[in-house]
């Protein structure tokens, strides 16, 4: 079955669960109505015709049937509503096979200011990289999809998320199951900074002060106290001399708790989502040794992410007016939860961001499992250690469509070494480029590349493809390609047997001035990048470049062409050795009107 296919069949599937839940959802609705009229007029009747015990036990028997409806109602409701999630993610996964994309992330939140690839390989956008694979939905799972693939991994972290993604990629009920958990909460995609910081925050100090230590069983005494007022047992200024010590008590922690409650008050609605993400993680058996070693750390979260969750929403009950009149100052509400909460961060607060970081690594498990599962004709690339090294076969860019995509074989082993692509307009040069560098980014993250073998050592791209000017800092698009030039210069002069070796992408290089000086210094250039330990692609119209390093061995010459056919310029995108010398300019400025 294709991935087509399945995701298909898995929507039908789903929506029939939709449609069995929502009938039972309506059944159950209307059982609650009937049995709460029932309760009413046997009560009634009881009521009117024996002992007020008797309309007791019938009122305390429908409330309980009652409950147990409202539980079972609510149950059926959270079926129905994961079932809805799951159809959209299979709508959302056929979707993708199309490169459109239904959800509105894009990434841009996790841009790093001059990035070495980010923005001219379309990591993030409204058609990027970052849309092909995110299937996260926590804050934190979005941030490390974005970290992955801004930062190649070591070659060992490399082959382990292989190994793992190629295990997930089998297990789509599971998937998809994780996916629908975080899904159904809103909140899940808040961010944690706040959170961390309550978490990471010192102990607080006055909370432990004997006064609120002791004062804590305070209500032991009040809420008798008040029982016996109203049966009449003591005068109504005592009830009211302990109200306002209790008063007087909540107002000295007021700010205490309301400073705690907004660093994790926005966040506690995701509690529910982060807890059952956790619970799924441990209860699936996986093979491999990290997804293994990611689940110990996480085998003891779902238990303690509900009870903060519990707490969180108790505290957060003191911001209803009547709540804290009838409740929160009798039994000294604040205290009570606010001891926990401290009580809680005191017992997990070394334990929360491993969790945390657990839950969103699986989210970006899953993205890359995911698309893995969806492209069953890519593959996962050989990674090999040391120097620069990049072998392709059938390479083909993974955002064109697979019936409009042309594959191309490539090699570039050494380091120092440069290929220069030569071509004419609109041949596929610049595409060329971003094919390379969009498969090294994704195999370096550890996911499968589109190609029918590849291979490569650990590298660290970087790209000058797109130098646009800036009114705001008075710079042209010619000085801002410098700019980035100056950033490879120093970037490559820094390297070191600890860093990766730079691989480049170069397009259209100095396109900005007359052809001597673009000659001129598109030469330098390269003679000074040859002597690093920096290798790469340079895209340029200046065929004199590619002639005067034929003959050099640390260069290949490759090229794009156009042919002439009926008055027709047709385009193959097929790379070729060698240097081209035939252009199409003219032909296109004809095109459009403009006489030669």
């Amino acid at each position: 079955m294709t991935p087509l296919e399945t995701f298909q069949s898995r929507k039908i599937h789903f929506q029939s669960l939709v449609e069995h839940f929502q009938k039972q959802y309506n059944q159950w609705a209307v059982f609650r109505a009937f049995l709460f009229a029932i309760t009413a007029l046997v009560g009634y009747f009881c009521y009117e015709m024996y002992d007020f015990a008797y309309t007791l036990l019938v009122l305390i028997i429908g409330i309980a049937l009652f409950l147990f409806s409202v539980t079972k109602h609510l149950k059926v409701k959270y079926l129905r509503d994961k079932n809805k999630v799951l159809i959209a993610l299979n709508e959302d996964e056929i979707q993708r096979l199309s490169n459109h994309f239904n959800r509105t992330e894009t990434g841009e939140a996790f841009v790093e200011d001059k990035h070495f690839y980010a923005n001219d390989l379309d990591i993030f956008g409204n058609q990027s990289l970052y849309k092909l694979l995110n299937r996260t939905h926590t804050f934190g799972g979005a941030k490390m999809l974005a970290d992955w693939i801004l930062h190649p991994a070591q070659t060992n972290e490399i082959l382990n998320r292989q190994k793992a993604i190629r295990e997930l990629s089998a297990k789509i009920d599971w998937r998809q199951d994780l996916e629908a958990s975080a899904m159904l909460i809103e909140e899940v995609a808040e961010p944690t900074d706040k959170l961390l910081a309550w978490n990471n925050a010192p102990a607080n100090q006055t909370i432990k002060k004997s006064l609120f230590q002791i004062a804590r069983y305070l209500p032991y005494l009040t809420i008798p106290v008040v029982i016996a007022w109203i049966l009449g047992f003591v005068p109504a200024y005592i009830v009211l001399v302990l109200f306002m010590a209790h008063g007087m008590i909540l107002k000295q922690i007021f700010e205490e708790v309301s400073i705690a409650l907004e660093q994790t008050n926005r966040i506690a609605g995701a509690m529910k989502a982060y807890a059952a993400v956790s619970e799924l993680i441990v209860a699936e058996n996986f093979q491999e040794e990290k997804l293994n070693d990611l689940k110990s750390k996480i085998s003891e979260a779902s238990p303690a992410i509900k009870a903060l969750e519990d707490i969180l929403n108790k505290l957060a009950n003191r911001s209803n007016p009547f709540f804290a009149f009838v409740v929160g100052v009798p039994t000294l509400w604040d205290i009570q939860y606010f001891i926990k909460l401290e009580n809680w961060k005191q017992a997990h607060r070394d334990n929360l961001p491993i969790w945390l970081a657990v839950i969103a690594e699986f989210e970006v498990l899953n993205s890359f499992s995911g698309y893995h599962f969806a492209n069953p004709t890519f593959i996962n690339p050989t990674i090999v250690t040391g120097g620069v090294t990049l072998k392709a076969k059938a390479l083909g860019h993974p955002m064109i469509k697979a019936s409009k995509r042309v594959a191309n074989d490539i090699e570039l082993i050494g380091e120092g070494k440069t290929i220069i692509i030569t071509g004419s307009n609109m041949s596929g040069k610049s595409t060329f480029q971003r094919t390379v560098a969009i498969n090294v980014v994704l195999a370096l993250s550890g996911g499968i590349v589109c190609a029918e073998s590849f291979e490569c050592s650990c590298l660290q791209v970087f790209t000058s493809m797109r130098s646009n000017d800036s009114l705001e800092e008075g710079t042209s698009s010619f000085y801002a390609e410098l700019k980035r030039l100056k950033q490879l210069i120093d970037e490559v002069a820094t390297t070191d047997n600890s860093k990766a070796s730079i691989l480049y992408f170069l397009d259209e290089i100095l396109k900005g001035t007359n052809s001597k000086d673009r000659h001129e210094g598109a030469r330098a250039l390269m003679l000074q990048l040859h002597k690093t330990s920096a290798s790469g692609f340079i895209s340029t119209h200046d065929v004199e470049l590619g002639d005067e390093f034929d003959e050099q061995d640390f260069v290949k010459n490759y090229s794009f062409s156009s042919e002439v056919a009926n008055d027709d310029l047709v385009f193959d995108y097929k790379l070729r050795e060698g240097v081209c010398h035939s252009f199409n300019a003219s032909q296109l400025m004809k095109r459009i009107g403009i006489e030669m």
